[in-house]
């Protein structure tokens, strides 16, 4: 069974029996984050060591994309570095940042094969000149997280459509992420999927909201507990 199967079995579970456990997306984050430790302690894969002699963890919260984006108004759009060179070079205004992952694994032998400044993803310029000749995939598995919870008595429209336009874009940011490669064809990352949780009692309007919304690129896992009150 693969991590990504393991922990959504177990996420699941606990979220189907428990489903007001989890008051934040947060949450779940740290109990993912419980899970794959376990799993990875076991197997002997948690840590590793640096070109440059630092253990780390395979396992992280917020991981950089190795790339700049464009989120305005939750729309999702990868800048290229050509075009944010050109637009600063013109001195013309450009929306361009780097997203976030919500959980990742890391891959071991990219880890090994890397200094520090790379494995973390954190400096930019040293990302861009450190990915280039990549052998194996950054991360083993990139997981965004999505937690629709209602603990009202409202269906809370507005709010909700915020949170669909933010899913949709979170999951852009996703596909983006599996489609960026290093040279020689090897992938960034390995594996992805959306995992969302909803224990709202207005199914019926949240399904209605992601109706045009496509999810064939990567995997979604849909969690949806109607609450009975």
């Amino acid at each position: 069974m693969s991590i990504l199967s393991y922990l959504h079995n177990r996420v699941e579970t606990i979220f189907k029996e428990y489903p007001y456990r989890f008051f934040t997306e947060h949450d779940i984050h740290s109990e993912l984050a419980l899970i794959a430790t376990a799993l990875l302690q076991k197997q002997g894969n948690l840590y590793a060591k640096t070109k440059d002699d630092f253990v780390v963890s395979c396992i992280h919260h917020e991981y950089p994309t190795p790339f700049r984006c464009d989120m305005k108004d939750y729309a999702f759009r990868v800048v290229t570095e050509e075009e944010f060179n050109l637009r600063r070079r013109k001195k013309l205004k450009i929306r361009a940042r780097r997203g976030f992952i919500d959980f990742v694994v890391l891959n071991l032998d990219f880890i090994s094969s890397n200094k520090l400044s790379t494995v973390s993803c954190k400096r930019y310029k040293d990302v861009l000149e450190n990915l280039k000749n990549q052998q194996h995939p950054a991360l083993d598995l990139a997981v965004e997280v999505v937690y629709h919870p209602t603990f009202d008595e409202k269906p809370h429209v507005g709010i909700m459509e915020r949170r669909v336009a933010s899913t949709i874009q979170d999951y852009k940011k996703l596909v983006a992420l599996t489609e960026f490669m290093f040279p020689h064809d090897t992938p960034f990352c390995k594996e992805a999927a959306m995992l969302f949780f909803s224990n709202t009692a207005y199914k019926d309007e949240l399904n209605e909201m992601f109706k045009s919304f496509s999810e064939d690129k990567v995997p979604c896992f849909k969690i949806l507990y109607p609450t009975n009150r």
